[in-house]
């Protein structure tokens, strides 16, 4: 065999060779990059989680601070009142004491419903438009209106604090709906932007009241909104009087806030 050829196909040989081994090596080198790229999700998930739990539980001790402080405060001095009263005036006394029984009542159903809120499970491992799914048949079971869920493709990929509080959204939403809306008909949209995520629940129930918002332990609106503003979002109420309620809930979607 011709010397020339010999050196030609070794050289060849070597050239494919070297290009295989860097090809390898590039490969590993993505594989490396990968690897290390989920770890970093992952621990980004996990914080994400934690961060959103650590806002509930302060959101839960601003409200128990709140409503169960400040009535057991209120209960405190009304005892003392009507221990001062029953010496001069056994009637208004008497008349204080069902006033004590009053707030006593509603201070017992609004530690029930912050033990409730305790005892909801979160997202898990189910995705936000099944948990949707499953909240709006519970609710339309319970109720007897119909709950629709439209969910935007994508939005399953939103991040875990983003589609908790979405979630948490809903439920406290429709939970009105089923204790104050008299409403038949629900429905429950999440679309996404590129830059921000919009829940709507709408019904046709009998709206609400000129100061809902501003109502102690009536309909949970200053809790919604406090979540949503833990995450730099926005709560938006829309009452048309006896044509229903619209509760509009927009969050922003920032990096780690979507999922690869």
């Amino acid at each position: 065999m011709n010397i020339s050829i010999l050196w030609t196909i070794l050289a060849v040989v070597f050239s494919y060779a070297r290009h295989m081994g860097q090809t390898s090596r590039e490969r590993a080198g993505l594989i490396a990059e990968l690897q290390a790229a989920q770890h970093a999700l992952e621990v980004a998930r996990q914080r994400d989680a934690e961060l959103a739990a650590l806002r509930e539980r302060e959101r839960l001790a601003r409200d128990l601070h709140d409503s169960l402080g400040h009535a057991l405060v209120a209960l405190s001095v009304q005892l003392e009142a009507v221990q001062r009263l029953y010496a001069v005036d056994p009637t208004r006394a008497s008349a204080q004491v069902d006033a004590i029984k009053d707030l006593t009542r509603a201070s017992m159903a609004e530690l029930r419903r912050a033990l409730e809120g305790l005892r909801t499970p979160g997202l898990g491992d189910r995705s936000l438009q099944q948990a949707l799914d499953i909240l709006g048949r519970e609710v339309g079971a319970r109720a007897g209106i119909e709950v629709r869920c439209q969910v935007a493709a994508g939005a399953d990929a939103l991040g875990p604090a983003v589609s908790e509080t979405l979630w948490r959204m809903a439920q406290e939403a429709l939970t009105n709906v089923e204790k104050h809306a008299n409403a038949r008909h629900v429905q429950v949209c999440v679309e996404l932007a590129p830059h921000a995520v919009t829940m709507r629940i709408s019904d046709d129930g009998c709206g609400l009241p000129p100061d809902a918002a501003s109502r102690s332990g009536h309909y949970g609106l200053r809790g919604m909104r406090e979540r949503l503003e833990g995450l730099g979002g926005t709560l938006t109420l829309h009452s048309n009087g006896q044509r229903g309620t619209l509760v509009e809930a927009c969050l922003p979607i920032i990096a780690g806030n979507r999922q690869l």
